[in-house]
């Protein structure tokens, strides 16, 4: 299957240098070189959830976390929560950072539990959109840093 693929994927790749036109004096590869950059400059935002209109932020990050901080009555089982959000830079009030955090969690190997996001404001369509997000974990045992390993 994988050499099936990587034939298709070089006969796609000839056509399409084979179909280019070229500018004077161009040759195939810098025309292919030029096409590549033009693709990696070019790339689009990832979008990893969308608010809906006149949602704030905490809103959006709380609905998108919703099954990860409580269950399905609104219960969760932690002591604390927290929520930080500010603006990446002065005067600009449409890009922010959030975070969430758990602390006083009823699992024995973990103290906290935190989320770190990257919110912008899109203004075509009007909502937030969470554009990074991460998680991570202070331990009980062994070390008292953030980490991305699972607690033990």
């Amino acid at each position: 299957m994988k050499t099936k693929l990587a034939v298709c994927s070089a006969a796609i790749l000839m056509f399409s240098v084979a179909s280019m036109t070229f500018a004077e004096g161009e040759s195939a590869s810098d025309a292919q070189t030029n096409t590549t950059s033009e693709t990696q400059q070019a790339k689009p935002e990832i979008i990893i959830a969308k608010g809906k209109a006149g949602q704030t932020p905490v809103q959006l990050v709380y609905d998108y976390l919703a099954e990860r901080v409580s269950d399905e009555y609104g219960i969760g089982e932690y002591r604390q929560l927290s929520i930080s959000q500010k603006t990446l830079k002065a005067e600009d009030y449409k890009n922010i950072a959030l975070e969430l955090q758990q602390s006083g969690l009823a699992d024995d190997a973990i103290t906290k539990q935190r989320f770190q996001f990257a919110l912008g404001f899109n203004d075509e369509t009007g909502v937030w959109q969470i554009k990074s997000v991460k998680q991570d974990w202070q331990c009980r045992r062994h070390t008292k840093k953030w980490t991305q390993r699972p607690c033990q």
